[in-house]
């Protein structure tokens, strides 16, 4: 359920998709690691209970021999809080490895290193070009350029893109983009007639999901395989950056209070632990 769930996020569809775009409504912004974690939740939550109904009816009649060979109401706490801290360190052990999972997806993503392809829209080579550094000759449509933001609460990256087509061809779907630079000043002179080429890193698909939406709310068609020339390899690996960090501090908080869970349950398997409260001798 996990691994379909980070599917959808990472292709930006399906469920995942439809909460996001409620989230933007209302919101203005969409939590993708909180839409993850409450999807999983949901979706999951059958099969774990199929699960541990198994598991409590094997071994239901060892917890009562345990039970009946020590009557002690301090037992049942004892039981109970193993399991709530198994729970615990099981689920930051998955979100962990979420995150790992997110940082080695980076490792398939194309580099900056190679011989440079030239890619001229209109031609044939761009109708199946490869993925890694281009220099990218078309016209850029900077009129319908768009920004997006991402990242943690104190640590935050945003990135701009524009599409590129074939000057003075009939209106097409859209199949490239490109990173606008950070310092990049538009020209307010330039249009779709104006061929500005540009050099970067080429992946294949690679914007964020509610940016392709946009374009589509917009009256565009955005045709797949698209293609996003990249003129920072930290902003295409970004998302994925991300993410790892998000999975990373909510393990980090499952762990904790797993830590603390287990500190508890140490202190009833204590001997000479309290077992019942000392009543209050009144005058």
């Amino acid at each position: 359920v996990l691994l379909y769930f980070l599917w959808e996020a990472a292709t930006y569809r399906g469920l995942f998709a439809r909460a996001a775009e409620w989230q933007l409504t209302f919101f203005g912004q969409y939590m993708p690691t909180l839409t993850v974690g409450l999807l999983v939740l949901v979706f999951a939550s059958p099969a774990l209970l199929m699960f541990r109904r198994k598991r409590d009816r094997r071994n239901e009649g060892e917890e009562e021999e345990v039970l009946a060979a020590v009557p002690d109401p301090l037992d049942s706490a004892v039981l109970v809080g193993t399991r709530v801290m198994k729970f615990l360190f099981g689920l930051a052990g998955a979100l962990l490895a979420a995150a790992i999972a997110c940082l080695l997806w980076t490792l398939t993503f194309p580099s900056a290193s190679g011989p440079v392809q030239v890619v001229t829209l209109g031609t044939p080579v761009a109708t199946a070009p490869r993925e890694g550094p281009t220099r990218l000759i078309g016209a850029v449509i900077y009129d319908r350029r768009t920004a997006f933001s991402q990242g943690l609460p104190l640590i935050r990256r945003g990135a701009r893109y524009a599409p590129v087509v074939t000057p003075g061809a009939a209106p097409a779907p859209l199949r490239y983009f490109v990173e606008l630079g950070p310092q990049e000043r538009i020209d307010p002179h330039a249009s779709d007639q104006t061929v500005t080429p540009r050099t970067g890193i080429l992946t294949r698909g690679g914007l964020p999901g509610a940016i392709v939406r946009l374009y589509r709310y917009a009256g565009y068609r955005v045709e797949w395989p698209y293609y996003v020339l990249f003129a920072s390899p930290l902003t295409m690996r970004w998302p994925l950056y991300v993410a790892a960090m998000e999975f990373t501090l909510a393990a980090l908080v499952f762990l904790i209070c797993g830590l603390f869970q287990r500190r508890h349950v140490r202190r009833l398997r204590t001997p000479g632990y309290p077992r019942r409260r000392p009543s209050r001798k009144t005058a």
